[in-house]
This record gives C-alpha cells, sequence and structure tokens, in this order.
C-alpha cells in the first residue's frame, strides 16, 4: 500500500538534530518511523557528513550535492531553490507513486512534476520565507547580506504561488495557519516535532538567567547583544548566553561584562543542564515568522519563561510565558520572577497545555492525508 511509504525531501543532512529546522525534519522521521511508515530521505548535502543514524532510520537515504556560487544569486528564482535543483532528483522521486513531503520551500523546485505525475504532495512550511528574510535584512549590519536578504524575500514572495500545486501545507505555527489558507487553501496545523517525551520542568528556584540559540544566526547574537548592552550587563544577577557559532566579534563584546557568560557550542545534555538550572529563561527574536523551537525547549525543560511579544504571537503559549513588551517591562519582570520560585501548579499547567505538541499526535495526522 503507497501510504505505507512516504519520501521526504530534506533541505539538509537532519542529523545531528541540532538546530531549528533539522530537529523538526528529524523527530518527524523518527515519529513517522515508529508508526510504521518507511521513509525515503532526499537531502542536499553542504557542510554535514553523511549519517549512519539516519540510514538505519530509513528505509532509504539520497544524498545530492547543494550547489554553490555567487551566480545562482542572479537566477530568478530564490537562491535557497536552485541551488537544490539536483539532477538525479526526479529518477530517485518519480520512479514510484508514493506520496511526497516537502520540507520548506527551499526543496519544492521538482513539486510541479510531482503533481503532474499525480503524486500525494505535502508542503512543510518552517516560515513565510519572505517575511523571516525580510526580518534577516532588518537584523543584519551586513551591507551585502542586506541585499542578499532583500532581494531574496522579494524572490520567495513571487516564488510562493508554487504551493498552489501542493496537495497539503503543514504549517508548523498556528498563527500562519490564515495567511496559507487565504492564499492556498488546504493547511493543516502540524506543531513542530521535537525531542522532548514528557515535561522534565523542576519546581524551585535557579540562580541565573539564560538566553540561548544559535548564535551564528544574526537575529538570535544581535538581539542579544542589544539586551546585553542596554539592560543585562546592569543587572546584580548572573547572565549566561548558550549556542553554537558565536562569532568572533559577538564573544569580545559578551567578555566586556563581568555578570555575563557565554557557553559556547554546548552539547544537547549540557543545553538541557542549562535550560533547567536556570531560574529565568529569556527567550527574545526579532520576528515571528514560525515556531521557535527554543521556545518549546524551555517550556518542557526550563523554569520561568520571560519572552517578547514576537517570540509567542500567535502560538497559543502565551499563557506559559510572561510577556516583556518594552524593556521597562523586561526589568521589571527580571526582578519580579527572581523573587518567584517555580511551583507546582505551574509545571501542571505546561503539562496539560503542551499536549497538543505530542510527536506521536502530530505523525497521526500526518497520516491521514497520505492515504
Amino acid at each position: 500500500m503507497s501510504s505505507q511509504y512516504l519520501h521526504i525531501v530534506a533541505f539538509n543532512i537532519p542529523y545531528p538534530a541540532d538546530y531549528g529546522g533539522v530537529i523538526d525534519i528529524y523527530f518527524k522521521i523518527k515519529a513517522l518511523s515508529q508508526a510504521g511508515v518507511r521513509i525515503i530521505l532526499h537531502c542536499f548535502e553542504y557542510g554535514r557528513l553523511h549519517s549512519k543514524e539516519l540510514e538505519d532510520l530509513c528505509f532509504k537515504v539520497y544524498y545530492y550535492h547543494r550547489k554553490r556560487g555567487i551566480k545562482y544569486f542572479f537566477y530568478s528564482d530564490p537562491y535557497i531553490v536552485v541551488t537544490r535543483n539536483a539532477i538525479s532528483m526526479p529518477k530517485n522521486l518519480l520512479g514510484d507513486s508514493f506520496p511526497v513531503l516537502f520540507e520548506g520551500l527551499h526543496t519544492t523546485g521538482i513539486l510541479k512534476q510531482c503533481t503532474t505525475a499525480k503524486r500525494i504532495t505535502l508542503v512543510r512550511t518552517h516560515n513565510i520565507e519572505h517575511e523571516y528574510y525580510r526580518g534577516l535584512a532588518r537584523s543584519t549590519r551586513n551591507l551585502f547580506h542586506k541585499v542578499f536578504f532583500l532581494s531574496e524575500a522579494a524572490k520567495l514572495k513571487r516564488y510562493e504561488k508554487i504551493l498552489h500545486h501542493a496537495g497539503h501545507i503543514l504549517s508548523i505555527a498556528r498563527h500562519e495557519l490564515e495567511y496559507f489558507r487565504e492564499n492556498y487553501g488546504d493547511v493543516n496545523f502540524i506543531p513542530a516535532f521535537h525531542r522532548f517525551e514528557e515535561l522534565s520542568s523542576l519546581p524551585g528556584s535557579g540562580t541565573y538567567l539564560l538566553f540561548h540559540g544559535n548564535l551564528g544566526v544574526v537575529d538570535n547574537s544581535e538581539i542579544f547583544l542589544r539586551l546585553a548592552r542596554e539592560q543585562l550587563s546592569h543587572l546584580p544577577y548572573q547572565v549566561i548566553v548558550a549556542g553554537k557559532n558565536p562569532s568572533r566579534r559577538f564573544r569580545k563584546k559578551i567578555s566586556a561584562y563581568p555578570n555575563i557568560r557565554l557557553h559556547a557550542d554546548p552539547g544537547d545534555s549540557e543545553l538541557d543542564r542549562l535550560i533547567s538550572q536556570a531560574h529565568i529563561n529569556l527567550l527574545f527574536t526579532g520576528q515571528s515568522t514560525g515556531i521557535k523551537l527554543k521556545l518549546l525547549h524551555a517550556l518542557f525543560v526550563g523554569r520561568h519563561c520571560l519572552v517578547n511579544p514576537e517570540m509567542v504571537e500567535g502560538s497559543g503559549l502565551e499563557h506559559l510565558c510572561t510577556i516583556a513588551g518594552s524593556d521597562r517591562e523586561l526589568e521589571l519582570q527580571i526582578h519580579d520572577l527572581m523573587l518567584q520560585p517555580f511551583d507546582e501548579s505551574q509545571v501542571k499547567k505546561r503539562k496539560k497545555a503542551l499536549q497538543e505538541y505530542s510527536n506521536r499526535a502530530s505523525a497521526e495526522k500526518i497520516l491521514r492525508l497520505l492515504i
């Protein structure tokens, strides 16, 4: 039966599962495999090694070289799409009648061919991509990056119409459902897949504030540097910032603040420890596209979550967080929360609210679309 097999086209090799997009893909593959689906994985390689973990988990894994080079900046389609058009993919993807799940607009270069071949097609939207790239343009100080991000945003806005060819759209964020439904019809909310089987937040108190995220992403590094400069460095509390790929500039600026300590490139267990032992997890972002997996991470593992409005906008998780809408509110709420232990009633409230984010339930929703 064709629904027992599923092609998944991933924009990167999704193991190790160590940043937002690949976390969702890897744990989706794992949940669907546990539900009995045989996954045929297609992934683009650039800077990541072939994965025995994925090869053991999937029925078959195909690797494709992602093209790089400045000439692709001048194509009419987005750079993130044209650099993932692999010559050998149609032969590997169209030789059977199995459904196809495309991870992000990045991978949809072959979507029209699959539709013409009367395949069941699904597209996982990880963001409203043109809004995400406009946000990156606002965040960066580098002129070349700013021009690239703005150009890519315009191309993605035009290219997005390819979603009319998708059989089903799987939105990762509840607040983006309305946008995709208004423009493209059949849209389902499938929450982000993650590695947490159950809530492990500890009641009690910690001694420090934590900000975590991929520090190689300009939205994360720049927003923390602003918070550090304007507020966090003036607090009478220890602040830890943890994440992968901090730049030399970031390290130098953080080293100037006596109460702020950098944990660079923590492993999963170390990051879990930092999140669980913090008294406050600070979760700030410059844009509200997608769902922030670090928010789910902090809610499943940590104590108090103090966020800006963009971090939780339309997520349905607002009631589990303290929201700071201004610098003054942030300062007052930090002082207030540092005096409040995280108690059992808050643990129970989270446990109930996060039931919707079960990987098993999300996998079952996808299975119903494959028939």
